[in-house]
């Protein structure tokens, strides 16, 4: 990541060597954020102690690991993580080895219940994804349960960085020796901890854990052995428990169908600003005209004077990223700096937008 995208993440990172854990080989290198949690904010617990969690829990500190090797989020001990040295080498996101960790299948409207066995599109279990990869290509299989359902969309988020670093959308399934097969490009993936949506347009996905690791060339280079004296670019902060939020109970989470989120400052529901977005952006006959009888027809209390507010803030966001596109071709920044940078600067915006617009950016700066 460019240093102007870790200059607008409030989150700092930090590269350590693992050792002494069961499910990984010491020197397995994980890219984490550098912060300190004890177990009992790692579980959302009250500010208030509960008889239920023993103290140790909120005094033990430790590194927040994704993925233990089974999918699931776990404290790793200050005393198992080695710092390793920034290195300027860059390693072709090819020679990192996928590691599958787990796999489920999932309601969009309730995620975190399990599904029930007869979820239409089938219980998906971690056999059913493998990998292909060779000198030029590195991909992601995942086998259907049945003849698919019409799928909306593959993501891919970043589970340390909290990013969706990629979207493809109705990818196509194949029919090979009788299976139904769809396929997700991880080639230009860097390393790290992921999670790859599946998401069908009857509200259900496949959710899979996974991680990319860095190729084993970097132990080797590095010895992590070496590293046992060395220190963090910046010391990791404990955060106490009284003095963080965690009390839930101020939030009714009961029935939240009807719940608008809203990530931007005009106050209304990402979900609008995002058909305005749509709008404002189209091609052809409507191409950059304002958006105030077609935006009314789907959102009839709309006044012209709020929907010329908002086509200048969809704009804000389409000039940010064209002006990133200018410095891509500079150098200045990565062509995968581009959609998180502009995500950060406006989170409302959809990623199918973001990519949309970068393909537009990077075209428009090579003109």
């Amino acid at each position: 990541m460019s240093a102007e995208a870790q200059a607008m993440d409030t989150k700092t990172y930090q590269l350590f060597f693992v050792k002494d854990l069961a499910d990984f080989s010491d020197g397995t290198l994980f890219e984490l954020e550098n912060q300190l949690y004890s177990h009992a904010q790692m579980s959302k617990a009250s500010n208030e102690r509960m008889r239920d969690i023993a103290d140790w829990e909120y005094e033990t500190k430790g590194y927040l690991l994704p993925d233990r090797g089974d999918g699931v989020q776990a404290i790793l001990p200050e005393e198992k993580v080695i710092a390793c040295a920034p290195f300027s080498q860059n390693f072709s996101p090819l020679k990192g080895r996928i590691q599958v960790t787990k796999a489920t299948t999932k309601s969009v409207r309730f995620p975190d219940a399990p599904a029930p066995s007869n979820a239409p599109v089938g219980i998906v279990t971690r056999n059913q994804v493998s990998v292909f990869q060779n000198i030029h290509f590195q991909r992601l299989l995942i086998e259907l349960n049945s003849e698919p359902f019409e799928i909306e969309q593959i993501s891919v988020f970043h589970k340390v960085k909290g990013l969706e670093v990629e979207c493809y959308y109705a990818p196509n399934p194949k029919n090979e020796n009788g299976k139904w097969i769809i396929s997700c490009e991880f080639s230009h993936i860097m390393f790290g901890f992921y999670e790859v949506q599946v998401q069908f347009t009857n509200g259900w996905y496949y959710s899979i854990h996974l991680i990319k690791h860095f190729p084993e060339e970097v132990k080797e280079k590095y010895p992590f052995s070496d590293q046992f004296s060395a220190t963090s670019g910046q010391r990791a902060v404990f955060t106490p428990i009284p003095e963080i939020s965690f009390d839930l109970s101020k939030y009714d989470l009961s029935n939240n169908t009807n719940v608008v989120m809203s990530t931007n400052e005009l106050g209304f529901s990402d979900e609008l600003l995002n058909d305005a977005m749509e709008l404002s952006i189209e091609w052809g006959e409507n191409y950059r005209k304002p958006i105030y009888e077609r935006l009314r027809k789907k959102y009839p209390q709309i006044t012209a004077e709020q929907a010329e507010k908002i086509q200048r803030h969809c704009r804000e966001a389409e000039s940010y990223i064209y002006a990133m596109g200018e410095k891509e071709l500079n150098g200045d920044i990565t062509e995968a700096d581009i959609v998180p940078l502009a995500q950060r600067k406006y989170p409302w915006v959809n990623a199918r937008h973001w990519y949309r617009l970068k393909n537009i950016a990077m075209y428009y700066a090579r003109k």
